[in-house]
């Protein structure tokens, strides 16, 4: 690796960078003179790259009765200062871009074929969380991808609406449990990617319906229910 030219790819001129490089390697102050020697590069062309590498911060002027004195400043320091300049600039031009506004998606489907395509994608998509509650007989097609999500990283949140007896279906991790009430609730799956894309389906087979959407309301309430079981289950409730 030329750090020559790793600085140039970062906007440094290869004469910038070239002098800066060689100036490193000096533990003292360096004279304009002893700079155009050491890069190996014409006097007349140094001080113009030294005034730019001082605007930069990268190297220091000491005052001298003989004319002044440069020495280079600490890569680490240096490469600090770029990174906070490039994520100032990154995010300003963030802030000034045009503002999209994106209208919502409900897409609708019927099928357990469409319903396993739609959950697999999402949860394949996942990058961060997973907010999955289900019945016995839809969590289980989705136990590959789960744990593929599972390794990568992704938290996932568990809600049983079978209240499984221990050790579960085997699919769900520590599992949130919730009283399914006087219906059966065979078929049912909800799942929310990334706290932006939910799915909500029931039924089985044929009879399968489906509803695919990023509207805030649904995906809000589902989170907040979710918060409410992890945390009466952490308090013994």
């Amino acid at each position: 690796m030329d750090p020559v030219q790793e600085l140039h790819k970062l906007g440094w001129t290869e004469l910038e960078a070239k002098i800066y490089v060689s100036m490193t390697s000096s533990p003292q102050s360096l004279t304009g003179y002893q700079v155009a020697k050491m890069a190996g590069i014409a006097r007349a062309n140094v001080y113009p790259a030294l005034d730019k590498l001082l605007r930069r911060g990268a190297i220091t002027e000491d005052p001298h009765p003989s004319g002044p004195r440069y020495r280079a400043v600490a890569f680490k320091l240096v490469s600090q200062a770029q990174l906070r300049s490039v994520t100032k600039s990154l995010s300003q031009i963030e802030q000034n871009l045009p503002q999209v506004s994106r209208r919502h998606r409900l897409i609708t489907a019927h099928g357990e074929n469409m319903l396993e395509s739609h959950a697999i994608a999402l949860v394949t998509a996942a990058k961060s969380n997973l907010d999955i509650g289900a019945s016995h007989n839809t969590i289980q097609s989705l136990a590959t991808v789960l744990g593929q999500a599972h390794e990568r990283g992704v938290g996932e949140r568990f809600l049983c609406f079978d209240n499984c007896p221990v050790p579960g279906c085997g699919v769900c991790r520590e599992p949130l449990w919730i009283s399914a009430g006087n219906f059966n609730p065979r078929g049912w799956l909800v799942l929310t990617k990334d706290n932006e894309e939910t799915l909500v389906a029931m039924g089985e087979g044929d009879e399968t319906e489906l509803v695919l959407t990023t509207m805030e309301p649904l995906r809000e309430s589902l989170r907040v229910l979710f918060a409410d079981l992890q945390r009466n289950r952490d308090l013994g409730l």
